[in-house]
């Protein structure tokens, strides 16, 4: 059952039996799981509830509908531009339909750092195999790479470097290049599709448009959420439950657990990491059209072990205008004229898996007073995201950004835009050379991210982390924790099937605490 605000009651204290504040992939997962075994769930979205006749393709709209602040939520330098959704399914509503297994690598990482023995390849690959079938992920084939992704597929081979087709979760996409925006046609098989409704089916509530602002915990046994109406009424519930599960965002949980004073062992909110993207823009004596089709068909990961297991991955976007638009270099009528080049454009992304030094600068807090990274001035507490990229991360980022430019060259691009705030076009080897020698700090090389992870993370020991392998939080028995923010690391793949697949593992392992 689905409630909107317009269906609410006047009854303002409700009972289950588990609650879950958030309905992305974590939260969607631990419904779907406990809803299928009888237990009353209730789940509560902040965002607004869609389907497909929401999805109008309209930019204007819908994007201040289902993005986080519209699309603007940033760190407090406004560095780093950090895309998240606020809307029923999360953000796998708006995503890109990328769907990576978490690398064995990484899952053998984190039982080295903390000590997640449970979580190694060969304890994952049931729950990969389950989620893949449910969502209907497989590889995209070959006639449906769009011009934008041939870029990468044909510079892999003219170069002799790694170049992959990725595996998406759709049925029947017609590739209209508006993932970002909600899929019209019901093709993305994202949460709305999947495990929302299969939860549904099994009698799970799921209440849209409604804010959960304070966890009261009273017993391992008993906790009060109190949640605001999401319409300006300002009216407000109370939902007592015996378990709590918090699937609000590597961003909205450590808020949401810091509001409620739940951050004993003073890790909430520490270790944020994000996967930084820089942009390559290659400008071709051919169209490209590099708003339609199926975004993110083909990768590169030649460069994903550059130190130790980290390094950078290539990647297509889903080049919505108001994506385009934000992120062209230059000013006035300078963009103007790229923007007016934009159907001869190609896109490449270059992800990051930051964390390599191993001394994580990310955090999300709240805060007060006088912000001197953004300015601000509040005499009332006020979230606060800061992140610097790591010297050797960046090492990384810079190395896949050379490697991208060149990929355009190789695939017959005729001008590089490097997305820095110092230079615009890219046309020789020297211009490459030039580049590399900027200065890179925050504001100059435009960077932003879809894919924070980490700021609750999960180890055997609360001296590392702040919930156990059944994401339940150390110090705060009968709440769970069970998003992004659980990864220990950045996982170094697009992470919704890691989320969904470690979910799923810790609902296993503590079934019966559960």
């Amino acid at each position: 059952m689905i409630i909107q605000p317009k269906d609410l009651s006047e009854e303002r204290e409700l009972a289950t039996e588990v609650l879950i504040i958030g309905s992305g992939a974590g939260g969607s997962m631990a419904a779907y799981t406990l809803a299928a075994q009888g237990i009353k769930v209730i789940v509560l979205e902040e965002g607004p509830y869609v389907d497909k006749s929401d999805f109008n393709q309209k930019e204007n709209e819908l994007v201040r509908k289902m993005y986080r602040r519209g699309g603007a939520l940033a760190t407090d330098d406004m560095s780093i531009r950090i895309l998240q959704g606020r809307v029923f399914g999360g953000s796998t509503t708006i995503n890109w339909m990328n769907c990576f297994r978490t690398p064995d690598d990484v899952l053998e990482e984190w039982e080295r750092d903390y000590g997640l023995n449970h979580y190694l390849p060969e304890n994952m690959q049931s729950h990969f195999e389950r989620i893949e079938k449910r969502m209907s992920v497989h590889p995209v084939p070959d006639e449906h790479h769009n011009p934008q992704n041939r870029i990468i597929l044909d510079a892999a081979a003219i170069m002799g470097i790694d170049g992959n087709v990725c595996n998406n979760n759709s049925i029947g996409c017609i590739g209209c290049g508006k993932c970002g925006l909600g899929c019209s046609y019901d093709a993305k098989q994202d949460m709305r599709l999947t495990y929302l409704t299969d939860a549904q089916n099994d009698g799970a509530t799921i209440y849209t448009s409604m804010k959960a602002e304070k966890i009261v915990r009273r017993s391992e046994d008993e906790q009060i959420i109190s949640a605001v109406v999401q319409d300006g009424s300002g009216r407000t519930f109370q939902f007592k439950t015996q378990r709590t599960i918090v699937a609000a965002s590597a961003i909205m949980t450590p808020l949401l657990l810091q509001s409620s004073g739940l951050t004993k062992g003073g890790l909430v909110g520490k270790y944020l990491h994000i996967h930084p993207v820089a942009g390559t823009v290659g400008v071709y004596d051919r169209e490209i059209h590099p708003t339609y089709g199926i975004p993110m068909s083909a990768s590169s990961h030649e460069l994903k072990n550059i130190t130790e297991n980290y390094g950078v991955w290539q990647e297509v976007p889903d080049l919505e205008v108001f994506l385009a638009g934000v992120n062209m270099p230059g000013t006035g009528p300078q963009r103007r004229e790229y923007m007016k080049q934009s159907n001869n454009m190609g896109v490449i992304l270059t992800l990051n898996r930051d964390g390599a030094s191993k001394n994580s600068s990310g955090r999300v807090k709240w805060i007060r007073g006088f912000n001197r990274q953004s300015g601000h001035f509040g005499l009332r507490k006020y979230p606060s995201v800061r992140y610097r990229i790591d010297p050797l991360d960046k090492k990384h980022l810079l190395i896949g950004i050379r490697q991208a430019i060149e990929m355009h060259f190789a695939a017959g691009a005729t001008m590089v835009l490097p997305m820095h705030a110092m230079m615009n076009e890219i046309r020789t080897g020297d211009d490459i050379d030039k580049f590399m020698q900027l200065p890179m700090g925050p504001n100059q090389l435009n960077v932003f991210s879809a894919h924070p992870t980490g700021t609750a993370r999960m180890a055997t020991s609360s001296s590392k982390g702040v919930v156990d392998e059944t994401m339940q939080m150390f110090h705060y028995p009968g709440i769970y924790i069970m998003d992004g923010s659980t990864l220990p690391t950045a996982p170094g793949v697009n992470p919704m099937i890691s989320i969904l697949g470690a979910v799923s593992r810790a609902l296993e392992l503590g079934n019966a605490g559960m």
